[in-house]
């Protein structure tokens, strides 16, 4: 018996075969579409940062340093053979080939340190760190003017005393890069000159390490022993006055005095313990400053760290000091045991100061010797200022126009990882001194970068959430889909 030739059956047949046509079509039309796109974006150099907190996307700091730039300036990363693929050296290529697209004066290149040994020893003819497997060397090629950049310098690492491990929480690659080309490009190096002769408190050398990639020559100055009585004040040069406890002689008072009327520039860090100096006091008064000692608690549990002496300042974000750290949660600073910096009330109208750094209204000073947290007779009442900015526009000795700055900090112990409070010590800490710094110069552009955390985010759930989410993932969303399904297949079984 001859099969009956069914109309509609041959009419679905020919439906589904142009249905599955048109997908096969569409399907090939998207694959060659995104196989164009991958091409189109390789050629043109055009990348896309799919990063959570952009990783590989350098920020507006480092985006107006290769705006300005006029050098050429190569990057070399030192990659053992099979080593490019490590996941932090993933994470510097990445960012470094980012930083080459974004300028035409930056090229990027990978040198095999063990293929070509002699290459990397031209670089270590300073007292650089040595220099390691996934190590950056930023060169400027018109001057040869270099810096090294080892890996230490570019993540953060946190430990974990339960199991005695380290894990990579933060990515600084790019504070250190772009401080880098800075360097290399600027024609003359600033100098840090620290005080010596009054019993200062010398910067300790984990911070001279830091300090070295922020572009500064750190030296000592004794205006005694040297026989110093003149001081030129330029753009380069910055006097730190670290927690002194003895007093200037006349003639030193006359030496600073002249320096920063002719545009100088000092930082002045006070202790809680800082004595009476009258001459120091003469020359921070001049500018309208000075500094109330004794024992400074926090009574606003959000601005103190564990013990109410530590205390986490207010840092404004009016100031162009610390407009960019303000609100950074990855670079908070922490004081302890500081002391408040006092503005005159019959300063000159000449003078400009600002005040960066403040406690909340709930800070008290102790005037005695008691240990109570509580304000009593005698004490005094907050806000109190901890970092202050004074500034004066000067008639230089040759002739030009020069500004003078003078920043008093109430406390030293915040840079000091040796000190009673060394562990407390912190990245935001060193920062904030480098911002000061880097104000300071009168050509030196402020340098910025947060670092960027590369640790994954734990999700909290409250158990109404997880009953929700459950609900929907596990019962409503399953359901549908196989409602969706019987109503296709019942309509199809009709056509």
């Amino acid at each position: 018996m001859m099969n009956k030739f069914s109309f509609k059956s041959s009419s679905q047949r020919k439906k589904n075969l142009r249905y599955g046509g048109y997908m096969t079509v569409t399907t090939m039309i998207l694959l060659v579409a995104l196989i164009l796109v991958n091409v189109l974006f390789s050629q043109l150099g055009w990348r896309v940062d799919m990063t959570s907190n952009d990783l590989y996307t350098p920020g507006d700091q480092t985006m107006q340093t290769l705006e300005k730039l006029e050098d050429d300036v190569t990057i070399y990363g030192l990659y053992n053979q099979g080593s490019e693929g490590n996941s932090t050296n993933v994470m510097v290529i990445k960012l470094m080939e980012a930083y080459a697209d974004l300028s035409d004066k930056v090229t990027f290149k990978k040198i095999d340190p063990l293929n070509d040994p002699a290459f990397v020893n031209q670089f270590l003819l300073d007292d650089s760190t040595a220099l390691d497997n996934g190590s950056l060397i930023v060169v400027n090629e018109g001057t040869g003017k270099f810096r090294t950049i080892p890996v230490s310098n570019m993540f953060v690492d946190t430990g974990d005393y339960t199991n005695m491990t380290r894990q990579v929480t933060g990515f600084t690659a790019e504070e250190a890069v772009t401080s880098a080309i800075q360097y290399v490009c600027l024609s003359q190096t600033p100098v840090m000159y620290q005080l010596e002769g009054h019993s200062e408190t010398p910067l300790r050398e984990e911070f001279l390490d830091y300090f070295s990639y922020t572009n500064y020559e750190v030296k000592t100055l004794n205006l005694v022993t040297e026989n110093i009585t003149e001081i030129p004040g330029d753009a380069y040069t910055v006097i730190l006055v670290n927690a002194p406890y003895q007093d200037l002689n006349n003639t030193e008072y006359e030496t600073l005095l002249h320096f920063m009327e002719d545009g100088g520039k000092l930082l002045f860090l006070a202790s809680y313990d800082t004595p009476e100096l009258p001459n120091f006091q003469k020359l921070l008064g001049r500018y309208g400053l000075g500094y109330l000692t004794g024992t400074m608690l926090e009574t606003n549990t959000s601005r103190y760290y564990q013990l109410p002496i530590v205390i986490n300042p207010i840092l404004s974000t009016e100031s162009e000091i610390t407009k960019y750290m303000a609100g950074d949660t990855n670079s908070y600073v922490l004081m302890p045991l500081p002391a408040a910096v006092t503005i005159s009330d019959t300063i000159s109208s000449r003078i400009k100061t600002t005040a960066f750094a403040t406690t909340s209204d709930g800070a008290i000073m102790k005037g005695g010797d008691n240990n109570a947290t509580v304000f009593e007779e005698g004490d005094y009442k907050g806000p109190f200022n901890l970092g202050v900015l004074a500034e004066e526009q000067v008639s230089k000795a040759d002739g030009t126009l020069g500004n003078t700055r003078l920043v008093v900090v109430g406390n030293s112990d915040f840079i000091d990882p040796t000190s009673g409070t060394g562990t407390l010590v912190r990245g935001g800490n060193y920062r904030l001194l480098t911002v000061i710094f880097d104000y300071m110069q009168d050509t030196s552009d402020s340098l910025y970068i947060s670092g960027k955390s590369i640790e994954a985010e734990n999700i909290t759930t409250t158990q109404a959430d997880f009953l929700l989410y459950g609900l929907l993932f596990v019962i409503l969303m399953p359901a549908a889909i196989i409602v969706t399904g019987i109503v296709i297949w019942a309509r199809r079984k009709h056509l």
